[in-house]
């Protein structure tokens, strides 16, 4: 699952989410538009109980059979 879908399935897990990193709301807000900084994947990861998985945070990209997506493995 995303993390908008995340943060949307329940009312403050934004509040939450942000609190954990000791962040704005907005600065977490914008993690919708923008992706999960790369050094806080696994920690979303973590908070979110798996739910929001590494794959689900990384872009997509053209994988070597043309098809689209990430392949994580961690």
């Amino acid at each position: 699952m995303d993390i908008s879908t995340w943060l949307d399935a329940d009312r403050g897990r934004l509040t939450a989410l942000a609190a954990h990193f000791g962040l704005t709301q907005s600065a977490v807000s914008q993690w919708r538009a923008n992706g999960v900084p790369p050094a806080r994947m696994k920690a979303v990861r973590e908070f979110t109980g798996g739910a929001v998985t590494l794959d689900d945070m990384l872009p997509a990209w053209p994988q070597p059979d043309g098809r689209e997506g990430s392949t994580v493995t961690t």
